[in-house]
């Protein structure tokens, strides 16, 4: 039983590891106990049941597997009034399968789970696709289909993880894409993916209990693959990244592997001291953790430095310690290969040539036995080919008998049927070929006509909405102009008037009067065009807004998350800033929110944008037949930048708005 959990533990939190080693850093039972907390006092039926499944395998990562159950069947006890959960129960009740051995059973639960959750478009939909599709590439690993599980990363489960948002799952399985390409030798592209893995890790910053882990073994990985492709100066900044961390964690079984990276860096550059050091220090912790993969490759790795320093007894001491505790035959007969070197090198040549015989022997018979495999296949295959020939001869010749009779008197009625069906068929063709290439023709062209009007219904309706919203926009500007600075230049007007008739001025009224009519003129031409837009850009113009609409009621947090160095063009801020204001005046007049979250960032050459509120919310489904103005000039905004939007709300959980626009720099 205790090995089937190990294989289950292996596959459901492979996302964070690269061996069936469970990696231990910091304590994580303070994480544990929080959730537990929540899922005690939330009310919610669909949280409990949410954050029950998620300490199902929280418990099962640290082998407690009498609450791992008891919060499974918590978590299926509450589901049912909930679609996306009993869809996400798929995933978290498919460790059965794996509990009783049935590998099939296991796959065909991901894939349907993977199926039922391609309806949601939440963040945690796609974080458990993106780890359902990890495991299903590990079963396809498992069957020695390895490239079918580098496509299934590449192309499915990363990007599927980047909607998500989930930083440490994106750099995990980004790992997993490395070591692919590392078993494969093609350290240069694992460089590439690693180096993502580690910035995707390093900028994640929601709390879980592998974070920590996760980071350290990337730094470790990463050095090692810097290391073997000489790369020395970036792999030394990467292992004071982790020994930073490591040193106040001596008793952490991820020393093992460190240990082991470090000496490699000292090795290749034959600083053989520093390297039998590293080494000494990784076989102590492993000895210590019992990880006896690690403590092999560990004790290898000196025997490759002893070597170089001729001290021939000790490695004979590391190779017989190997030969005894590998499990494998293969890694044995390259031991067996190493002691026939180590004793030439001693000049102690009847050993040598015994060692240099096993190794032969085992290779031989390794060799052999694939062979005499595939030719008991290939008799197999000979002799079922032959009994087949032998019968389709006796039948042909008994049909041969009965059939020659026939044939004679057959083949001159046949001769006539068949020519005059052919003639029959080429003229049914050619007649059908032509009508097909005028049916051809015709659809292409009516498709044609089809396409030009929906462009140019859609670049009419575009431009309609846009006509519709600036007039709207010159309305209230008139309004503004008419019912503040008018009122206030018509007032100053009449008590100048009062004044000239009276004979007297009051210079500190009249100051005032224009005072206040100068501010209604700002916050008019603010309105038109934000100086702090013009003259300091995007970024200073949305936190001013932001700012401004801010009260003790709502508080509105902004985020700019764009580099620096992004030169956009004015047009394009202006519009942005058109549509994060139709946004937030939408959240403080509808939603009644007490907390807006508006976020902008850049990929390359896609401008994103996020309004969160936790307001009242709406049903998106039933407004989008009868959305007001605001809503409209903001879909054609987007719609004239060749922008996507996507809105979802809940009633009473909030609103949010994603947009993506095509840069225009």
């Amino acid at each position: 039983m205790k090995q089937l959990y190990a294989f289950f533990l292996f596959f459901f939190f492979s996302t964070h590891s690269y061996s069936q080693v469970i990696l231990s850093l910091d304590d994580d039972s303070v994480y544990i106990d929080s959730i537990v907390k929540i899922t005690k006092n939330t009310k919610s039926d669909s949280v409990r049941s949410l954050y029950s499944f998620r300490l199902s395998k929280l418990f099962l990562m640290v082998q407690d597997i009498q609450s791992s159950k008891k919060y499974l069947a918590q978590a299926n006890k509450l589901k049912s009034n909930y679609p996306f959960l009993k869809d996400a129960s798929i995933f978290y009740n498919s460790y059965d399968f794996i509990e009783k051995g049935d590998f099939d059973g296991f796959e065909k639960a991901l894939l349907e789970a993977n199926t039922k959750l391609k309806k949601y478009y939440n963040k945690e939909a796609y974080r458990l696709r993106a780890i359902i599709l990890q495991n299903y590439g590990i079963m396809l690993q498992r069957k020695n289909n390895e490239n079918a599980y580098m496509r299934l990363l590449v192309n499915e489960a990363i990007p599927i993880a980047k909607k998500s948002g989930d930083f440490e799952l994106i750099s995990a399985l980004s790992k997993a894409v490395a070591i692919i390409f590392m078993n494969n030798n093609e350290r240069e592209k694992a460089a590439e993916y690693l180096d993502q893995a580690q910035k995707y890790i390093e900028n994640a910053n929601t709390k879980s209990p592998t974070l920590a882990e996760s980071k350290m073994e990337t730094y470790i990985m990463n050095a090692e693959n810097l290391v073997e492709l000489k790369h020395f100066y970036d792999a030394e900044k990467v292992l004071e990244k982790a020994y930073s961390t490591l040193k106040n964690y001596p008793d952490s079984n991820l020393n093992d592997s460190y240990f082991y990276s470090e000496g490699l860096y000292f090795a290749k550059q034959n600083k053989h001291k520093e390297a039998l050091i590293s080494y000494n220090k990784g076989i102590t912790s492993s000895e210590k953790h019992k990880n006896s993969i690690a403590l092999n490759r560990l004790k290898f790795a000196e025997y490759e430095v002893l070597f170089k320093l001729k001290d021939y007894a000790k490695c004979k001491s590391n190779l017989e310690y190997l030969i005894e505790n590998s499990p494998f035959i293969i890694d044995k007969k390259n031991y067996y290969k190493e002691l026939s070197k180590l004793y030439n090198a001693t000049k102690d040549y009847s050993k040598a040539y015994f060692y240099a015989n096993k190794y032969n022997v085992i290779n031989d018979s390794i060799n052999d036995a694939s062979l005499k495999n595939e030719i008991v296949e290939l008799e197999a295959k000979y002799r079922k080919a032959e009994n087949e020939k032998k019968i389709s001869l006796l039948q042909s010749e008994n049909e041969k008998t009965v059939l020659q009779a026939n044939n004679n008197r057959l083949n001159s009625m046949l001769f006539a049927v068949l020519s005059f069906l052919l003639f029959l068929t080429v003229l049914f063709l050619w007649i059908w070929n032509n009508n097909q290439k005028k049916l051809g023709y015709q659809k292409e062209l009516n498709h044609k006509q089809e396409l030009e009007a929906l462009e140019n219904e859609q670049k009419l309706s575009v431009s309609n909405a846009l006509i519709e919203g600036e007039e709207i926009e010159r309305k209230r500007i008139a309004r503004d102009l008419h019912d503040g600075l008018g009122s206030m230049l018509s007032g100053l007007k009449i008590h100048l008037n009062l004044a000239d008739k009276e004979g007297a001025v009051s210079t500190s009224n009249i100051n005032s009067m224009l005072n206040d009519s100068i501010k209604e003129l700002r916050n008019i031409s603010q309105n038109l065009m934000p100086e702090s837009l013009s003259k300091l850009g995007l970024e200073h113009a949305l936190k001013d807004l932001c700012a401004a609409n801010s009260s003790s009621e709502t508080q509105i947090e902004f985020q700019y998350l764009v580099k620096k160095k992004s030169n956009l063009d004015q047009h394009f801020e202006v519009v942005i800033y058109r549509i994060i204001q139709e946004l937030l005046n939408n959240a403080l007049k509808y939603a009644q929110a007490s907390e807006i979250l508006v976020s902008c960032s850049q990929n390359k050459d896609v401008f994103f944008i996020t309004v969160e509120d936790n307001g009242k919310g709406f049903d998106v489904t039933q407004t989008e037949s009868k959305e007001g103005m605001g809503l409209k000039n903001i879909r054609n905004r987007v719609a004239f930048l060749n922008g996507k939007i996507e809105i979802d709300s809940e009633i009473n959980k909030g609103t949010s708005t994603y947009i993506e626009l095509k840069v225009q720099n």
